[in-house]
């Protein structure tokens, strides 16, 4: 079964009285959650059962002070979030704010581990990698390339019939090719002395975002499938069309003094930022399959852990707990209910 994940956000500051909030996770038929918050001096976090909990902790010694506080729900495919107006603490008794949230019983339906994952791969201390796919039960592992030159970065046309990947290395030169899912018909997209790579597909299959520094910058490239009228989208890095084909989500330090997540039109208009946190770095974000969430990865609390938020970047949700590791590029299941 597919575990489902709930985060709720809150932050604590001292008060005359108290405060505390009530939290009502429904659904879910009993299965185990992730409740999750965090503030300067109070971190909760900890696997527990769907239902009624209170924060802060009565143990805590922290109390609830004044202010906007998010709390947010991550469970399967649902997001939720509510943000809650605390006023300062009473001069006396408990004041409690509640925050209810009701899980869809299509989100608590089993992840189905199906289909081929496609991924790149190298024996240690040898600097080629090769392409290979493996069913999601572990099975059936297949070498698609055996060349001396390295290839990553692989990604698969929306039909499943083709996959984009890059030839090179940093001491020559990166490239974009494509192959049939065989790994017959190899055909060469770009040929330029600058870095062509982590191309991905439109969802209609008639376009490419890349990442290239043929002009000098880092940017996000587009071009037909074939490889055909290369131009500029923005600088920056990562992309990630949205499942209509319309918008792309990327990274880029070129707007701010830090790395944050963004979307764009494909016309290059529209620029949206969906995250600030000035002092760490957000990025790898990918729209989940229906194209209300993206994943992505944060270094907010100290390593490189996963993030939920919506598409319009609010309901931001920490999913991971790797404050000294480092869990990096997400990608969704097909139907949108887990990660990898």
């Amino acid at each position: 079964m597919f575990k489902l994940f709930a985060l709720v956000l809150a932050v604590a500051t001292a008060g005359c009285g108290s405060n505390q909030v009530k939290i009502e996770i429904k659904g879910g038929d009993g299965q185990l959650v992730r409740l999750d918050a965090n503030d300067v001096q109070y971190k909760f976090n900890h696997l527990v059962k769907t239902g009624t909990y209170i924060l802060p902790e009565p143990d805590s010694k922290i109390e609830l002070g004044g202010g906007s506080y998010s709390v947010n729900v991550a469970a399967g495919d649902y997001l939720g979030n509510e943000v809650l107006q605390v006023e300062s603490p009473p001069l006396w008794g408990v004041r409690t704010y509640e925050a209810i949230f009701d899980i869809p019983a299509s989100s608590n339906a089993p992840f189905k581990r199906e289909g081929t994952i496609l991924y790149a791969s190298t024996k240690k201390n040898v600097r080629n990698w090769d392409l290979f796919t493996i069913r999601a039960d572990g099975s059936d592992r297949q070498q698609l390339t055996h060349t001396p030159e390295p290839e990553q970065h692989p990604s698969w046309s929306p039909d499943g019939k083709k996959i984009l990947f890059t030839r090179g290395d940093v001491m020559s030169n990166i490239d974009l090719y494509v192959m049939d899912a065989d790994s017959s018909n190899v055909v060469r997209l770009t040929e330029h002395p600058e870095r062509d790579q982590r191309g991905v597909f439109s969802p209609d299959g008639e376009t490419i975002a890349f990442v290239s520094q043929r002009d000098g910058d880092v940017a996000v490239w587009l071009m037909d499938a074939d490889g055909a009228n290369p131009r500029k989208l923005v600088q920056g890095s990562q992309p990630s069309f949205s499942p209509d084909g319309r918008r792309i989500a990327f990274t880029s330090s070129a707007f701010d003094d830090n790395d944050e997540i963004y979307l764009i039109d494909l016309d290059g208009s529209n620029r949206t930022r969906l995250t600030e946190n000035r002092r760490k770095i957000d990025w790898f974000a990918s729209f989940s399959p229906k194209g209300d969430r993206l994943v992505y990865n944060s270094e907010e609390f100290g390593g490189q852990e996963l993030m939920l938020m919506r598409a319009d970047g609010q309901g931001q949700t920490r999913i991971s707990i790797a404050e000294k590791t480092y869990e990096q590029e997400p990608v969704w299941s097909p139907d949108g209910k887990g990660l990898a």
